[in-house]
């Protein structure tokens, strides 16, 4: 079946990402590769996949390289209205919250791009795995969580077949030889990724003083007068 998290296909039942994944997964495995990753999405899993008995997700570059500007994670891919700011703060506990499960595993690819975009679900019935192949990234709008302007296209199978197998080969290689546990930093100390990105979400919901504030408001102000004094 294709999914592009808006047009019916032939009388299909699911059009959007999240709902074959919330709807086919049990408890079982869920394995997934990703460029990009959303606060909303972690927060989806920790509310509707209880019963996954392990995650494993590998996610892309977590560092933005832009010469001249200061490298910063990219958690929230959403659309910036004040609803979703109000929203992000539960759900940003709800992601740290999926993150500290001793069932969930991360790692980070940091020296190539990564641009895969993968689901499977794995289970003891063959006729429950499934997988999700194509451009939808872990995202708000990649998951169709929320209407995008964005064209996304996907093929989803259901049950054990011959593309499924070849796709765990794929995942489980890059799992084990490119994938990695650490993350470096830019002055080159290793954390492990999973507590690195948990220290980054818990930023969007702690209490900030208003001296942070106010210096956060001038560093928005004349941070591109700053980079020219760097120069």
């Amino acid at each position: 079946m294709l999914l592009d998290n808006k047009t019916q296909i032939n009388k299909n039942k699911f059009i959007r990402v999240v709902d074959l994944i919330t709807s086919y997964t049990g408890n079982g495995n869920f394995e997934a590769v990703t460029g990009f990753f959303s606060v909303n999405a972690l927060a989806l899993f920790q509310q509707e996949l209880k019963d996954v008995n392990q995650f494993k997700l590998i996610l892309g570059n977590l560092l933005k390289e832009e010469p001249g500007m200061s490298q910063t994670i990219d958690l929230l891919r959403g659309p910036g209205t004040i609803q979703s700011t109000i929203e992000l703060h539960g759900n940003a506990k709800l992601a740290v919250e999926f993150l500290q499960s001793h069932n969930v595993n991360v790692k980070n690819i940091q020296q190539a791009f990564c641009h895969a975009k993968a689901y499977m679900y794995s289970d003891e019935d063959d006729r429950k795995k499934y997988y999700v192949l194509g451009s939808s990234n872990m995202t708000d709008a990649g998951l169709g969580m929320r209407e995008s302007s964005n064209i996304e296209l996907n093929t989803a199978e259901t049950g054990a077949n011959n593309e499924f197998e070849q796709l765990r080969k794929w995942f489980n290689l890059q799992w084990e030889q490119v994938a990695s546990d650490y993350f470096t930093l830019p002055d080159k100390k290793k954390i492990p990724v999973k507590d690195y990105i948990i220290d980054l979400i818990k930023n969007l919901y702690r209490q900030y003083t208003p001296d942070e504030l106010y210096c956060k408001v001038l560093y928005e102000m004349f941070k591109n007068d700053i980079l020219d004094l760097d120069k």
